[in-house]
């Protein structure tokens, strides 16, 4: 079996929509589509990409991003984020105020209601996904993060997931540290026209495999 994973769409309608336009052409949308996060901010289509997530594709399976979480609870912590970033990363503070001011009731409701981790099961493997790695508040993992450091990850997990999918770095790759499997899909958003997504291969008494796919975005 073959499935998608995705993160970090960040509003970016456009890029979403190329990047499920090649999944779909690769046969990777029969099976349940993993979102690793970060569905809004920045990009200017911020309820586009939540209907597409939420209602279009009910076999994405999604979890919270930081900016998922920050942009819905933007109008109760508007005063504490201006003090923590209005200065310093002013366009991370314009970011979730524009996401949070285009969020419907409902699709404020549906953003704080997304756990921050899951776990889905495919064939034998049994998959974690999360925006940041697992076990941690707000570690995020890139490609040269340190062997050691996935090893210790990989030790905490305890046998308990074959396979980590995370987000967050925006830092695609697919590295194999013990008996895990780490994904981080890379980033649909915020690319920089060549957005990224995760396939992945399960078979029975096989080990799961993964490589990461690189899309073109053509702007108008």
């Amino acid at each position: 079996m073959r499935i998608a994973a995705i993160s970090d769409i960040h509003g970016d309608f456009q890029s979403l929509t190329t990047v499920w336009s090649d999944i779909e052409t690769r046969g990777l949308n029969k099976g349940p589509v993993l979102n690793a996060g970060d569905t809004v901010a920045y990009g200017h289509s911020t309820m586009a990409c939540i209907d597409f997530v939420r209602d279009e594709r009910r076999n994405i399976v999604s979890v919270a991003g930081n900016y998922d979480i920050n942009a819905a609870r933007f109008p109760a912590r508007e005063e504490s984020f201006r003090r923590k970033w209005a200065r310093l990363r002013p366009e991370k503070f314009l970011a979730l105020k524009d996401a949070s001011a285009d969020l419907s009731a409902n699709a404020r409701e549906w953003l704080l209601a997304l756990p921050t981790s899951t776990i889905v099961d495919v064939e034998d493997a049994r998959l974690s996904i999360s925006h940041y790695a697992p076990t941690t508040e707000k570690e995020g993992l890139f490609a040269d993060t340190a062997e050691t450091r996935l090893a210790e990850i990989a030790a905490q997990i305890d046998r308990r997931y074959d396979v980590v999918i995370v987000g967050h770095t925006h830092s695609p790759f697919v590295r194999r540290v013990g008996s895990v499997l780490f994904v981080n899909p890379g980033a649909v958003g915020r690319s920089f026209g060549t957005p990224t997504y995760a396939e992945l291969e399960f078979g029975p008494n096989t080990e799961p495999v993964a490589r990461i796919i690189l899309c073109r975005v053509s702007h108008q």
